[in-house]
């Protein structure tokens, strides 16, 4: 569900004013739940906190902050909870640290395995049959982040209602652990490729949209890419297994009642399973999703 996180938290972002001019503390209560055309489901919510940081004179620097992000989701394979801090120095730059801790279950429904958390194994005289050990809720998956944001809204130079055309630039280094995961051993999380190791990846995104003064407020493409790069505890590269990239389609409608729906279509270059010694992967259709979410205060 990262990439859900992600996709609301930047088009939450460019909704936004470019420059804020209000000084004082804001806090916000979002809930968001998630359905896709694939089995799962997420409920989540998060906490804001935005406090005014070293805010000056000139439209670039006048909503200078640092916003503190408490989360918490669940979903029926997993739950986590998480902390962001996002500070902006400069109207179209933001760095952000954070912080998730979490874990999950495993189970069969309608004779499909549901794979929560827990080591890759092949079982035994099957070796294209992939399975997971264990019913999970046998350890906590963590995760460490620190990202920088560049973001650029056409309006701040040529204002108008209809030059709403935004930009949002992601890059993000981040260590992932397992620990009931050893070496060089790959796992599930929630419901992933099983191939997840304990280790460093890079993580790209890059939002292009048009903001639209009408109940469609924002229609983007978003490119994400999520690459391990290397393993400490085997001392070993990643990189061979390349990138997985996801193309999203995007467009949010704005609802009363301080309401948004999001309606997502994505296409991934999956792995091909089993899984050949060169990791090859295809394109292929990934998952419709749909993103309601309500600001309660």
């Amino acid at each position: 569900m990262t990439q859900d996180k992600r996709i609301i938290v930047i088009c939450f972002a460019l909704a936004l004013p470019v420059w804020a001019e209000d000084s004082s503390l804001e806090t916000h209560t979002d809930l968001s739940l998630t359905v896709s055309s694939l089995p799962e489901a997420q409920a989540a919510v998060t906490q804001s906190f935005v406090f005014p940081f070293l805010q000056g004179e000139g439209p670039l620097v006048s909503g200078n902050n640092v916003t503190l992000k408490l989360g918490a989701n669940v979903s029926p394979v997993s739950f986590n909870i998480l902390a962001d801090t996002v500070w902006m120095p400069i109207a179209f730059f933001t760095v952000s640290l954070g912080a998730k801790l979490g874990s999950g279950w495993n189970y069969p429904l309608f004779g499909a395995p549901m794979k929560g958390m827990g080591v890759r194994v092949y079982q035994d005289g099957q070796p294209t049959e992939e399975g997971v050990d264990g019913a999970g809720l046998d350890g906590v998956v963590w995760n460490t982040h620190a990202g920088a944001t560049v973001q650029f809204d056409l309006a701040a130079l040529f204002p108008g209602d209809w030059r709403h055309v935004v930009m949002q630039v992601y890059n993000e280094i981040s260590f992932q652990n397992y620990t009931g995961a050893r070496g060089h051993e790959s796992w599930y999380y929630e419901g992933d490729d099983g191939v997840n190791q304990n280790a460093f990846s890079y993580y790209f995104s890059a939002l292009l949209g048009y903001q639209m003064p009408l109940f469609i407020d924002l229609a983007g493409v978003m490119v994400e890419l999520r690459e391990p790069f290397y393993n400490p505890y085997t001392g070993g590269s990643l990189t061979n297994r390349g990138p997985e990239t996801t193309l999203s389609l995007a467009v949010d409608f704005k609802l009363p009642k301080n309401v948004t729906l999001m309606l997502l279509g994505q296409w991934k270059n999956k792995l091909l399973h089993p899984l050949t010694s060169d990791y090859s992967r295809r394109w292929d259709f990934f998952r419709a999703a749909l993103i309601a979410t309500c600001r309660l205060r």
